[in-house]
């Protein structure tokens, strides 16, 4: 893999931090809101915080065994943790079987070549990625991300026409979230938990994911912070940080949920925060409850 220009990760770090949060702040919240720059402030800790129903949560028979237990140690005084961060992958959604097939065919059909040089040149960058953010802390942005997968295919295309088809597979390939796991997110915030997100990010936007997890799960999450467009990725102190910051509570006070042991439990634990690791997706809320 080619390196990553110095010019470019500093461009990533002046990316405005405000761009990466994506705070929902009681008012109503829809997915053609976020992304405008009007909205995208950060919520001051003491403003009021209200969560939206969910169709799926509404529907549901009443919450787990897990949820009942977390109320319990809450109300008992058992627990210090008052904020929940999520990971997305593997941790809150697990990715549609159908989309890296669609993606690979329109790559292969844009960049006229084999599928499976496509298939292997994008699973190299998104290697390289990976590991790029656990040795430097440092994250390309969306369109740094397309062009180095252009360069590993020696082809050239518009990098923003590229996005705009990972997008359109995204919305027709939409990752898979369990019911039990809206249900737990929505006990959480009705048993007082704040939330957010935080997820490393290379070929699916903050923005695009930030609106999915909105149409799922409802106005939830007080906000979202993804490496794609803060320009750190897990497991940097410095995106954990933006965490702390925008909670607004000490580091020991937040719990990060997520699914890699290194961005994810050693980062938050590194910062300060407390960690829990999710095996598999089903296991979140065990995973959940045991950190708590």
């Amino acid at each position: 893999m080619p390196k990553m220009k110095k010019r470019a990760l500093k461009g990533s770090r002046r990316r405005s931090a405000f761009v990466a949060m994506l705070p929902i702040q009681g008012t109503a919240c829809t997915a053609d809101r976020i992304g405008l720059p009007a909205q995208l402030e950060v919520a001051h800790p003491d403003d009021p915080f209200r969560t939206r129903p969910h169709a799926a949560a509404e529907t549901a028979a009443g919450p787990t065994t897990v949820t009942h237990r977390l109320r319990d140690r809450r109300s008992g005084g058992a627990t210090s943790i008052s904020h929940i961060s999520f990971d997305v992958w593997n941790t809150l959604v697990t990715a549609n079987p159908s989309h890296a097939t669609m993606r690979t065919k329109f790559l292969a059909t844009c960049f006229d070549t084999e599928e499976a040089a496509v298939r292997n040149a994008y699973a190299e960058v998104k290697k390289w990625v990976n590991q790029h953010a656990i040795e430097t802390g440092y994250a390309p942005s969306l369109s740094e991300n397309i062009r180095l997968l252009m360069m590993r295919c020696n082809v050239q295309k518009d990098p923003g026409l590229i996005a705009m088809a990972f997008e359109h597979v995204f919305e027709n390939c939409k990752p898979v979230v369990l019911d039990t796991t809206v249900r737990l997110v929505h006990s959480l915030a009705d048993d007082g938990f704040t939330l957010s997100i935080g997820s490393n990010s290379s070929f699916i936007s903050g923005t695009t994911m930030h609106n999915f997890l909105e149409s799922t799960f409802g106005c939830v999450f007080r906000f979202g912070i993804y490496s794609d467009l803060l320009g750190y990725a897990k497991p940097n102190e410095a995106f954990f940080n933006k965490i702390i910051k925008s909670c607004g509570v000490a580091a020991d006070n937040i719990l990060h949920v997520g699914d890699d042991a290194i961005c994810d439990l050693q980062g938050a634990r590194s910062s300060g925060m407390r960690g829990a690791l999710v095996g598999r997706s089903e296991d979140i809320q065990e995973a959940v409850y045991d950190a708590v």
